[in-house]
């Protein structure tokens, strides 16, 4: 909208110190008048005398011509709006030439307007102004009420102030504008056209900086289907200004009318063919129809045309990311970071492409230099990290992630420190770590995780019971909390506390119905430590409805069928497990159950398997003591 201040108290003076007639004692609005005129405005107006007005009095702050929305808050905060529009925006208000005798109604309109519109109330200040302005031939007046209704968002009053000031001073600058504001904000857009039109008929502007103008409004004052109406009208001109086409084939391309956005832009190459960034803007239209293919062409053989162009290629570079055409696609970022060396995004970019296709010394090198030339050098340290975790260095990747000083990552790295204490040796130190990590988050969700982590060091410890402890203390700043129900739930098994397992998982079910792993974990736990092996079956089998290749689901569902002595249903289920992973605790359970089936070599092999997996697994440990193969 446009930006107005209307500075109350101050434009009416010169028409106030015109005052002709007499106030009569006897009138009650004369008497409100009288209190109103002589108490506020001797501190703040200058007297003059009937035949001169003085000018300083007259003026108040250039109306703006900038088009902009107003602040969210200024039709919710009415106690706010006098300082808004007192610091927003002002109007020029021009001197009558010839003075203009008010009377007393109009005089009164005048001042309680002013009076309303300095106590925020934009509403009433509109109403007095309106009705002042049906007296004084004045377009002063007529001027205000039409900036007050624009302000207050009252577009209909808004015309019907525009039509008066019009009549009154046909040539006011501001006009247009406003006049083209009211209609795009009433949904009128084809009313706006004209206008908009006439703001630059008599300019010499710049079709760039006309179509810059255009842009602007729209973007402020209309919705994308009333801009896209607004620039159909403006092109359909004999003369074609092709920003303009530009811009309507962007907002054709927003109401996804794809075709005629491509139309559009064929129509700006033949104007100038050397606009290749139309070309680029092709691309990015042809892509979200899914013509991803033509989409590269076209770049690719602009950038032939245009090898140097590093824009161009930088765009082409992330097409080829957005379809996972990795190697092409690093092909082009290692040209760009040849090109320009000391460009941190690209040189990042280029590191995690390397990482993806597993380049790992490569990556590394790419890091190293970010950090060399002091870019990105915390994101830099977070992934050496990363590799030298996953390479088995964890001294290393202590050391990357202690450098990890800032941005998005600092905290998955603090996380991945207090992990790696306890993968170290150092597992209290690695639980203290986090949990002065957990202390330090104002979010639950990063707290959340920092218990996470503490009890998987519990549990890869087989410290249970403290597990326990802690995520019940955990649970008692939230005790609804799904993550920590879940978790607790699967240590309290541990312990041989089932009627908690069971509780907190139930719970955790109740509140996620579809929540298949509490599903498949309930159901294992009433299967392996219980007798009620069909409702164990039942749990077990909503989580496989869920998801029906989950190899852990298939284990559950092959265990539930060895307790109901389904042994079948069990090798069938244990075998495609185990096909899916071979895990130890899948390997106990399937060696477990042929064994019992008398096929105890392929028993033996299964468990061999196992092992190799993690052969400290603790139910493998427990089965092959158990059985002793």
């Amino acid at each position: 909208m446009l930006k107005i201040k209307i500075k109350f108290m101050l434009s009416i003076q010169s028409i106030v110190s015109r005052v002709t007639r007499p106030i009569k004692k006897s009138s009650r609005k004369q008497a409100v008048i009288a209190s109103l005129l002589f108490v506020p405005l001797l501190s703040s107006c200058v007297a003059t005398s009937p035949s001169k007005v003085d000018s300083e009095n007259t003026v108040v702050d250039k109306q703006e011509t900038a088009i902009s929305r107003p602040s969210d808050g200024a039709t919710d905060n009415k106690q706010a709006v006098s300082s808004k529009i007192s610091s927003e925006a002002s109007t020029q208000i021009t001197e009558i030439k010839e003075p203009e005798k008010l009377d007393e109604e109009s005089l009164f309109n005048l001042l309680a307007a002013e009076f309303a519109g300095n106590s925020g109330n934009v509403e009433a200040s509109l109403k007095y102004y309106g009705e002042a302005a049906k007296s004084i031939k004045d377009s002063r007046i007529a001027a205000r009420a039409a900036y007050i209704a624009l302000y207050g968002e009252n577009y209909e009053e808004t015309l019907v102030a525009l039509d008066r000031w019009h009549d009154l001073e046909p040539d006011a600058d501001d006009i247009p504008r406003m006049y083209a504001v009211a209609y795009l904000k009433l949904g009128q857009p084809d009313k706006a056209v004209p206008y908009i039109e006439s703001i630059f008929q008599n300019t010499n502007e710049s079709s760039v900086d006309e179509a810059l103008a255009v842009k602007q409004l729209l973007a402020k004052e209309a919705t994308t289907e009333d801009a896209y109406v607004v620039l159909q009208s403006l092109n359909s001109k004999d003369t074609k200004n092709k920003h303009l086409l530009i811009l309507q084939s962007r907002y054709a391309a927003q109401l996804k009318k794809y075709d005629e956005s491509l139309a559009i832009l064929d129509q700006v190459l033949e104007i100038d063919p050397s606009l290749h960034e139309v070309l680029i803007i092709k691309s990015r239209i042809l892509s979200a129809q899914g013509r991803h293919e033509e989409a590269a062409l076209l770049i690719k053989q602009l950038l032939e045309e245009l090898p140097e162009n590093n824009t161009l290629r930088l765009q082409y570079a992330r097409m080829l990311v957005e379809r996972r055409e990795l190697d092409a696609a690093t092909e082009q970022y290692l040209i760009l970071h040849e090109n320009l060396p000391d460009d941190g995004e690209i040189a990042l970019s280029l590191a995690l492409l390397y990482i993806e296709r597993k380049q790992l010394d490569e990556a590394v090198e790419v890091l190293n230099h970010l950090i060399e030339i002091d870019q990105k050098v915390s994101v830099s340290n977070y992934y050496l990290g990363r590799i030298s975790q996953n390479q088995g260095d964890d001294k290393q990747a202590v050391s990357h992630y202690l450098k990890v000083k800032s941005g998005d990552y600092v905290f998955d790295a603090q996380l991945r420190i207090g992990v790696l204490l306890a993968v170290l040796g150092k597992p209290d130190e690695g639980l203290a770590k986090l949990e002065a990590l957990a202390e330090e988050q104002t979010g639950w969700e990063l707290r959340v995780r920092c218990y996470l982590a503490q009890g998987e060091i519990l549990r890869s410890q087989q410290r249970f019971k403290e597990g326990v402890e802690m995520y019940s203390r955990a649970l008692q700043q939230n005790r609804d909390d799904i993550n920590l129900l879940y978790a607790r739930g699967l240590m309290a098994e541990k312990v041989d506390r089932l009627d908690m397992a069971e509780s907190d998982l139930l719970k955790v079910i109740s509140k996620e119905p579809d929540n298949a792993n509490a599903l498949n974990a309930l159901g294992f736990t009433l299967a392996d430590r219980t007798v009620r092996y069909k409702e164990a079956l039942k749990y077990i089998k909503r989580a496989a409805d869920l998801v029906p290749d989950d190899p852990a689901i298939m284990d559950s569902l092959g265990w539930v069928s060895f307790r109901l002595g389904k042994m079948d249903d069990a090798l069938k289920y244990l075998s495609k497990a185990f096909e899916m992973l071979e895990d130890a605790e899948i390997a106990a359970h399937y060696g477990e159950v042929l064994w019992k089936s008398n096929q105890k070599d392929k028993a033996r092999k299964v468990w061999d398997k196992g092992k190799v997996s993690n052969a400290k697994n603790p139910v493998l440990v427990e089965t092959l003591h158990r059985l002793n193969p």
